[in-house]
């Protein structure tokens, strides 16, 4: 249900929309009334954006806006020097497209619309990463990259050898006594091939190394917030990566209004779209960042490998709900289960009733 948004308080000042780019930033100024009394641009440097401010400063109070697009960090941290925390706001990309759908597009009208957005108080606002939190994204991001990249090298390297005739160990890279094994199936390869394989071979090992280097960094940054530890110790399958990629992207939990709005956010939740008495539900949003995406569904991949303990009963179901439906269509809702597990595990502090949240399925009286 959607819920009525009460009309802030006009701010007393100047508002002012960056349309932030490479070489030049677009700004639009707003007074009071809303009425648009400057527009022009900057260069994209720090000494010309401090000018600006300290420019308008002299005609009142400022605040500002600016798209979280993928330039917008140094603008941020150098306009919360300037102006305060308080005063600047980062607006969704998302939400800024569907609140300023026209056929009229211009460098210019981006930043009108953000300042007249943030002076009606209606902007879409983003939660920007700061302090210890960015430094948790940034090395989330590095290892979940360089995972993927290592991964690719995996498949490469079992293609290779499969066109060889040849099997490679499961899970090689673990073990000492399997990478031998590797090493002995290499050295039957000969030709281009072999080289091709060697060199894969050499840079998967290069790689794992940057891979444990950036998830004991994880941990660490991890280790400095609570509610980290307690999702961990409460919710099965979110562990150090999982929990601290999910985390760092998303923020805390306790920043959203209800559980749904929380799942909404990973992108794990289907479109439901009804007219005329009829419901349709198609496949996942897909808003917000694909790592946590992937963080809650690996955290229930995890689950399905337990043998004991709570894990154990989310693989039961994840298994019985294969039986009728698709695999990745059973691990997304279980994904979404855990993340609104985790909504009420820190904003309501319940306990994560797995019972409640994954039923044992119904057996059937012989």
């Amino acid at each position: 249900m959607k819920k009525l948004t009460r009309r802030m308080k006009r701010f007393k000042g100047l508002t002012v929309g960056l349309d932030l780019h490479k070489k030049f930033i677009q700004y639009s100024v707003l007074d009071a009334r809303g009425n648009e009394v400057e527009g022009s641009r900057v260069d994209a440097k720090r000494g010309a954006l401090l000018e600006l401010v300290r420019r308008l400063h002299k005609r009142g109070k400022v605040q500002v806006s600016l798209e979280a697009c993928g330039t917008f960090y140094w603008v941020f941290d150098t306009l919360v020097e300037a102006v305060g925390r308080e005063r600047v706001h980062a607006a969704h990309p998302g939400g800024m497209r569907a609140a300023t759908r026209s056929g009229e597009k211009s460098d210019a009208t981006d930043a009108w619309w953000l300042a007249y957005l943030l002076w009606d108080g209606r902007l879409p606002q983003a939660r920007p990463a700061e302090g210890q939190m960015r430094e948790l994204r940034i090395v989330g991001r590095e290892f979940h990259w360089h995972k993927q990249v290592r991964s690719d090298l995996f498949r490469r390297l079992r293609s290779h050898a499969a066109q060889a005739g040849l099997k490679l160990p499961a899970q090689w890279h673990t073990s000492k006594v399997k990478r031998g094994q590797v090493r002995e199936l290499l050295r039957q390869v000969c030709g281009e091939r072999g080289r091709a394989m060697k060199g894969l071979y050499l840079e998967a090992l290069r790689l794992g190394k940057i891979v444990a280097s950036w998830r004991q960094k994880l941990a660490e940054l991890c280790g400095a917030f609570e509610i980290v530890k307690l999702i961990q110790r409460e919710i099965p399958g979110m562990k150090d990566t999982t929990c601290g990629l999910a985390f760092a992207e998303l923020g805390d939990p306790r920043s959203f209004r209800a559980a749904k709005s929380y799942a909404n956010a990973t992108g794990l939740t289907p479109k439901n779209q009804g007219t005329g008495g009829k419901q349709e539900r198609g496949g996942i949003t897909r808003a917000g960042s694909p790592l946590s995406r992937w963080a809650y569904t690996t955290a229930v991949v995890a689950c399905r490998r337990c043998k004991q303990g709570p894990g154990v009963c989310i693989k039961e179901w994840v298994a019985h709900r294969c039986q009728f439906k698709p695999k990745k269509k059973v691990i997304t809702a279980a994904g979404r289960k855990l993340a609104e597990g985790v909504w009420r595990l820190c904003a309501l502090g319940e306990a994560f009733d797995l019972k409640r949240a994954f039923p044992a399925p119904k057996r059937k009286v012989s």
